[in-house]
């Protein structure tokens, strides 16, 4: 059975069923090459640097349907007795190079979008969301409801899709952890390095051709979404540079929300003092106790990849681990 994935983009061109050839061309580029190398992990645990014949594992391009612009996609799954390094989807792994990749959403934002919208959800109360727990209720009821989630207007939408995308990760990754635990630090940080330019060149697409970007899994038990960005989102991705290697630092944890799993750290000798910085969903589980017990001491010892704009100056991390603080 093939599994199929949609990129779907809307707003600009693509709401008249073009793109431009050239942007369309440079994500087809870099959303192929990303796919097959993802395949590749999945195989071996590794991946080739010049993709060949015998190295491109049959992803094809389906005819798309009308609509605002879909690319459609069906990767070959696994059969019984090919070669397999971790049961995971492809699906699986977009999520986890996007969950550490992405920059999560603005809280406050998304409580304001779903106060604002919370009777077309369908909420039976007027209950004033006031935690992202409390939005992520009234967030669920509009993903489960095609005339609420279109009725949004552009903000309101813009904070709602990027929280679902979010919510589905999270989910994902947490029932695939057993799988995922296969990759560890060496792995991740190859995976990182070659995912973080070629999502960059992905996001190429929506300087014209489209104003969002959706890449959803279709043939799961709902249409679940893997990835959401829009054009600012696609901005950040396009400036930002993504540490290849992971670096241990002590620093101050100021804030953390245990339900997005984002958070915010002061740094001694940086341009900015304080930068935000998030934890994976798949990593959630094993670091958040240490990392809470950690916060009531003056520094925390992390191990976390940077995350730079193009002056070289940290903008936010990746925590990928937790150290004992030296001299304990």
């Amino acid at each position: 059975m093939a599994e199929k994935l949609v990129f779907h983009f809307e707003g600009a061109l693509s709401d008249e069923h073009k793109m431009n050839f050239y942007e369309a061309a440079r994500f087809q580029y870099a959303a192929a090459r990303l796919m097959v190398k993802l395949a590749q992990f999945r195989a071996t645990g590794s991946f080739v640097k010049n993709i060949t014949y015998k190295s491109n594992f049959g992803i094809l391009l389906d005819s798309q349907n009308d609509g605002s612009f879909n690319i459609n996609t069906s990767s070959p799954t696994p059969e019984e007795g090919d070669k397999t390094f971790a049961d995971l989807s492809m699906a699986d792994l977009l999520a986890y190079i996007s969950e550490r990749l992405v920059e999560k959403g603005d809280e406050a934002a998304l409580i304001a979008s779903v106060n604002a919208r919370r009777k077309v959800a369908g909420s039976k109360t007027d209950t004033i969301a006031e935690t992202l727990a409390d939005a992520d209720v009234v967030v669920s009821a509009i993903a489960a409801d095609p005339a609420a989630r279109n009725a949004l207007g552009p903000d309101a939408r813009d904070a709602v899709e990027r929280r679902i995308a979010e919510m589905d990760r999270e989910d994902r990754l947490v029932a695939r952890r057993s799988e995922i635990s296969k990759i560890d630090a060496p792995r991740e940080q190859k995976l990182i390095s070659m995912s973080a330019p070629l999502v960059s060149e992905m996001a190429i697409s929506l300087r014209r051709s489209a104003s969002t970007l959706r890449v959803v899994a279709p043939d799961e038990d709902r249409r679940q979404s893997v990835l959401y960005l829009n054009r600012r989102m696609a901005q950040e991705i396009e400036t930002a540079k993504v540490d290849r290697e992971i670096t241990p630092i002590l620093c101050d944890i100021v804030q953390y929300n245990k339900e997005s799993g984002w958070g915010k750290v002061r740094l001694e000798n940086s341009v900015d003092p304080i930068v935000s910085f998030s934890i994976p969903s798949d990593l959630k589980s094993s670091l958040q106790g240490l990392l809470m017990d950690q916060m009531k001491k003056d520094k925390v010892y992390v191990q976390a990849y940077f995350v730079r704009d193009k002056a070289n100056v940290p903008t936010r991390l990746i925590v990928v681990g937790i150290l004992a603080t030296p001299h304990e």
